[in-house]
């Protein structure tokens, strides 16, 4: 962004304003796609926060998913204003979907980002596409272990994203709610 700038400068120094105003407006959208606001992350114990910005399409139960057995599926269409920063939606460790999945069971292999509590509460978060899109690319790596609602990954247009959670989660949003990612929480992982 810094660059962008420094050239339009450059360009409105030498040649005028109005030859600037293309490398302006690539300045701006730069800024749209890289920016990260704070956001508060509510204190909830067990509570699952929202990954990305964006609006609840569906809440779907007992699903199949990336993982053994029966998930919850909220499908979140990721909003175009929003921030591209995917925020994780739990505490805990980032695993390999694609380990686990090679299981001849699930196919084809997906992609996507796994935590593990500490409490072995999975959470995966897959961004399925029309193909043409580039997949998240994560700012961790296997094994790390990440904050609930810190910055994880970058989104790169994706144009949904789907939370799998625990089938026992205790949902908090509808269809049609609007959330923010790293401080709207999306469900409620159960004790154990």
């Amino acid at each position: 962004m810094i660059v962008t700038a420094i050239c339009g400068f450059f360009i409105a120094w030498n040649w005028g304003p109005l030859w600037a105003s293309p490398v302006a407006v690539l300045c701006l959208l730069l800024f749209a796609l890289f920016r990260d606001p704070d956001r508060s992350i509510p204190p909830l114990p067990l509570g699952v926060v929202a990954p990305v910005d964006g609006r609840i399409t569906e809440i779907a139960c007992d699903v199949g998913g990336a993982l053994p057995g029966k998930w919850t599926r909220i499908s979140i269409k990721t909003s175009y204003f929003g921030a591209y920063t995917v925020r994780s939606p739990i505490e805990g460790a980032v695993l390999d979907v694609r380990e686990e999945a090679e299981h001849p069971r699930l196919t084809p292999v997906p992609s996507g980002l796994w935590v593990r509590s500490e409490e072995q509460d999975d959470v995966v978060l897959l961004f399925p596409g029309d193909g043409r899109r580039l997949a998240p690319k994560a700012f961790v790596r296997y094994g790390e272990r990440v904050g609930q609602g810190h910055r994880f990954a970058y989104l790169r247009l994706a144009p949904r994203a789907e939370v799998y959670l625990p089938s026992t989660a205790e949902i908090r949003v509808r269809e049609g709610d609007r959330v923010r990612a790293g401080s709207d929480i999306l469900a409620k992982l159960a004790p154990r």
